[in-house]
Parts: C-alpha cells; sequence; structure tokens
C-alpha cells in the first residue's frame, strides 16, 4: 500500500491514492464533529475539509479519498512535496473548539503530507 502513517500522525503517499488516518484521544463526553483539512507550504487550503462525527467514540476515521490527494501535486523538477494537515474537534452546541495534538507531536509541530508523483493514472 502507497498510503502510510508514522507514530507521529506524518503521512506519505502517491498522488492520486486513497488511505485511511485513524484519529485517536477524542473526548467522549459529548458527539464532536471532527474536522480534517490539508494546507500548501503557504498555508492555503488544498480541497475542502473532510468532517466525521465522533458519536462519543475515542477514535474516528478519515477517508481520504483518491480525488483528494490528486490536487497535492508534485513538481516535475522535484522527486516529492511536502504539504500540511491539522484535525479539530468541535461542540457547536457549546461553542468548543480544541486542535488536536496528533500523534507524538507538540503544539506547534505541523503534521506533514509527503506526496510522490503518481506513477499510474487509473480511475
Amino acid at each position: 500500500m502507497a498510503f502510510s502513517v508514522d507514530e507521529n500522525g506524518n503521512i506519505t503517499l502517491i498522488q492520486g491514492d486513497s488511505g485511511t488516518l485513524i484519529v485517536n484521544g477524542i473526548n467522549t463526553d459529548k458527539n464532536y464533529t471532527v474536522y480534517f483539512a490539508i494546507q500548501d507550504a503557504n498555508r492555503n487550503p488544498v480541497g475542502g475539509e473532510i468532517t466525521v462525527n465522533s458519536n462519543k467514540s475515542p477514535s474516528v476515521v478519515f477517508e481520504l479519498s483518491g480525488t483528494l490527494t490528486d490536487l497535492l501535486t508534485v513538481k516535475k523538477n522535484e522527486q516529492a512535496a511536502i504539504y500540511y494537515y491539522g484535525v479539530k474537534a468541535c461542540d457547536a452546541e457549546n461553542l468548543f473548539e480544541d486542535t488536536l495534538i496528533i500523534g507524538n507531536g507538540f503544539i506547534g509541530d505541523r503534521n506533514t503530507i509527503t506526496v510522490y508523483p503518481k506513477k499510474v493514472e487509473g480511475l
């Protein structure tokens, strides 16, 4: 599989491939809406945010589609490109928002997505 997540929450993938990101450590006191978003090196959003409901579970699963990761381009003269992502748990009823620390990271760390160029077009 050409989509992997390391212990620090950093993702490595081939452009256009789909994969799964499991986020653990969500509070179980409420049904949070959890958001996933990608940014380029200039902090510009790439694609739309993905949302899932926690359903009072300590973990959520984000399915990153090939359509989304196809937006993560690699310049022809580069071997790979680096993008960044974040995850936020929100409770609209109480106006609560919490950016989650993924993996073994700390506040201020940026979770990376290392993208390699696609090798075949596929669907």
